[in-house]
C-alpha cells in the first residue's frame, strides 16, 4: 500500500469564547421562525427623509399652483380679476427661487416678471374708459398675443429647466412628462381657440387639466428632489413679501390713475355762439309762435332750425321721472331726469322729430352716459334719417358750453324679453359731463319720410343709462348697458340706472296728427 498525499485543508477557526456564561447561554438559545418573523415586523421602518418641505418642493408648489388658477376663468366675484394677480404673483415667487439654478430656469423667471408686466397693463387698461377706441383695441390685441407667448416660453423653459436639473444630478435619460405635457397642452388650447369661436366642450378638460397639473406637477418635484435635486435657500435683499406687496401698490396707483384721468370721455367743449343769419332766425320764432318749448328750441343747432323753416305744426310730450327697470331688477322711477319729445310736422307729410333732455341740479355724473332713441318701432311705416344732436352745460359764470356726442350712430339692439324677441335699429350717442356746471342737457333729433301715404301711426321710443356711481372694476361703460340682455350677473352689480318711455303719434281721418300723452 503506497502512501497518499491529502492536501492541506483550510483550518477554521475556533469560536472565541464569550465574554461570560451567560452571554454564552443566550446564544445557544436558537429563535423559532415565528419568532423572527414577530421581530421583523415589528422592526421600525428605516426612515426616509421628507423632501415635501424642501426649499426646492416649495417652488414648485407655487409655479404649479400658478399655472393652475392663471389657467381657470371664472366670471363670477371679480375672480377673473383676482385668480390671474394670484396666479401672477405665484409664478413670480417661485422662479425667484429657481432663478439661479440654470439658464432656463432664469428665463423662466424674466418671462414671469413679463406676465406680471403684461397683466398690470391689462388691468390699468380695464380702469380707463378710453380702451373703447381703435388704438386700445391695438393694444388689447397686442397684450393678449403677448400674454399667451410670454405663457409658452415660461412653459418650455420650465420644462428644460427641470430637465437641466436632473442631468446636474446625474439622471440619465431625464424625464419632466408633467412640465412638457402642459407645453403641449397649451398650444393645443390656443389653437383650438384660434379655429372655433366658443369652446364649450373644453370644459372638462379644463377639469382634467386642473387637477393633473397640480398633482402631476407636483409629484415630479418630489421625486426629483428624492434624488438630489435642490436649491440653496438664499436671503434676498427684498423679501417676497415685501416685493408682492410694492407689486400691489403700484398696482393700485395704476388703477386709481385710470379711474381719475380716465374713467369718462373726453368731450370736445366748446362755448355756445348765437347765431345771426336771418333764416335761422325766422325759423326760431315760427317754432317757437308754433308751441316749440323755448328752452328746448334754444338748443337746436342752426342746420336743425333750417329744417324746420316751413313747420306746419308742433306737438309736444313731456315726461318727468321716466319708468325704468334698474340693473338689480326693481323697478323705479327718477324725479331728476326730463325728457320733451316734440314732433314737427313739415310739407309733404314729412316730420323732425326730436328728444330733449335734461338733469335737475343735485344729479352726480360718474362716468359715462348713453342716449338712444327708436324713433319708429314699425320700421316699415317710416324712414329715419339725417340724425344730429349735442350735449350742453353751464359754468358758474353763466356761460353755455356745448360739446358732440361720442361715437354717434345707428347700431343693432337686441330687445328680447318675455313677449317679443327682435332686433332693432337704435340711433345711440355716448357723453360724459362734468362734476362742475348746471343746467345739463342735450338731445338727438331726426328727419321722418313717409313709406306709404296711408302711413297714420308712428311709435317711437328713448333709453337713457344713466351711471350712478364710480365704483365698478372692470370699468364698463353705460353704452354697453343698452342692451336688454345683459349678462344677468354683470347687471346685478352694475352702478347704472335706465329711464325709458315711449311715445305715439296718430292721424286722425282729416289728417291731422295727435301726440298720446
Amino acid at each position: 500500500m503506497t502512501d497518499q498525499v491529502f492536501p492541506d485543508l483550510p483550518q477554521t477557526p475556533p469560536p472565541e469564547p464569550p465574554a461570560d456564561a451567560s452571554a454564552q447561554e443566550e446564544s445557544s438559545e436558537a429563535l423559532t421562525p415565528a419568532q423572527e418573523m414577530a421581530d421583523a415586523l415589528s422592526a421600525p421602518e428605516p426612515e426616509t427623509p421628507d423632501v415635501s418641505d424642501s426649499p426646492f418642493c416649495r417652488a414648485m408648489g407655487l409655479i404649479a399652483g400658478g399655472l393652475a388658477v392663471t389657467g381657470v376663468t371664472l366670471n363670477f366675484w371679480n375672480l377673473d380679476v383676482l385668480l390671474p394677480l394670484i396666479g401672477a404673483f405665484c409664478l413670480l415667487v417661485g422662479f425667484r427661487a429657481l432663478r439661479r439654478v440654470n439658464g432656463f430656469l432664469r428665463a423662466g423667471y424674466v418671462c414671469a416678471c413679463l406676465h406680471i408686466l403684461l397683466l398690470f397693463v391689462e388691468f390699468g387698461q380695464n380702469a380707463a374708459v378710453c380702451r373703447e377706441n381703435a388704438a386700445a383695441d391695438t393694444v388689447s390685441t397686442v397684450l393678449a398675443f403677448g400674454s399667451a407667448a410670454v405663457q409658452l416660453v415660461l412653459l418650455f423653459c420650465l420644462w428644460q429647466g427641470l430637465l437641466d436639473m436632473q442631468r446636474a444630478v446625474g439622471r440619465t435619460p431625464p424625464a419632466a412628462p408633467a412640465a412638457g405635457a402642459l407645453l403641449l397642452w397649451y398650444i393645443l388650447l390656443y389653437v383650438a381657440a384660434a379655429l372655433f369661436a366658443s369652446l364649450p366642450l373644453l370644459l372638462g378638460a379644463y377639469v382634467v387639466w386642473y387637477f393633473y397639473l397640480v398633482v402631476r406637477l407636483k409629484k415630479l418635484s418630489k421625486s426629483m428632489a428624492a434624488q438630489g435635486c435642490a436649491i440653496k435657500p438664499v436671503k434676498e435683499r427684498f423679501s417676497n413679501p415685501k416685493l408682492v406687496g410694492s407689486l400691489l401698490a403700484v398696482l393700485a396707483v395704476v388703477i386709481a390713475c385710470g379711474f381719475l384721468f380716465f374713467g369718462s370721455y373726453r368731450m370736445d367743449w366748446t362755448p355756445k355762439e348765437a347765431s345771426t343769419d336771418a333764416q335761422v332766425i325766422e325759423a326760431y320764432e315760427r317754432l317757437l309762435a308754433l308751441g316749440y318749448p323755448e328752452s328746448e328750441l334754444n338748443d337746436l343747432s342752426d342746420e336743425d332750425l333750417l329744417t324746420c323753416l316751413r313747420a306746419e305744426r308742433v306737438l309736444v310730450r313731456e315726461c318727468t321721472g321716466g319708468g325704468y327697470t334698474n340693473y338689480n331688477g326693481k323697478s323705479q322711477t327718477n324725479d331728476a331726469f326730463h325728457m320733451t319729445v316734440v314732433a314737427v310736422e313739415r310739407p309733404f307729410g314729412r316730420l323732425f322729430l326730436s328728444y330733449h333732455f335734461r338733469w335737475d341740479e343735485g344729479t352726480h355724473f360718474y362716468g359715462t352716459e348713453s342716449f338712444a332713441v327708436e324713433p319708429n318701432c314699425d320700421t316699415g311705416s317710416w324712414l329715419a334719417e339725417e340724425f344730429s344732436g349735442r350735449v350742453f352745460y353751464d359754468s358758474p359764470d353763466g356761460t353755455t358750453y356745448t360739446a358732440p356726442y361720442i361715437d354717434p350712430g345707428t347700431e343693432q339692439a337686441s330687445l328680447s324679453n318675455w313677449y317679443e324677441n327682435c332686433f332693432r335699429q337704435l340711433y345711440c350717442a355716448n357723453l360724459s359731463f362734468p362734476n362742475s356746471g348746471t343746467n345739463r342737457r342735450g338731445y338727438i333729433a331726426c328727419s321722418l319720410h313717409p313709406l306709404s301715404d296711408d302711413a297714420s301711426r308712428l311709435n317711437g321710443q328713448f333709453y337713457y343709462v344713466h351711471q350712478s356711481s364710480r365704483f365698478q372694476y372692470p370699468i364698463q361703460t353705460a353704452r354697453e348697458y343698452q342692451d336688454f340682455n345683459v349678462d344677468k350677473h354683470r347687471r346685478s352689480y352694475a352702478p347704472f340706472e335706465r329711464m325709458q318711455d315711449y311715445f305715439v303719434l296718430l292721424r286722425n281721418e282729416d289728417g291731422v296728427w295727435r301726440i298720446r300723452q
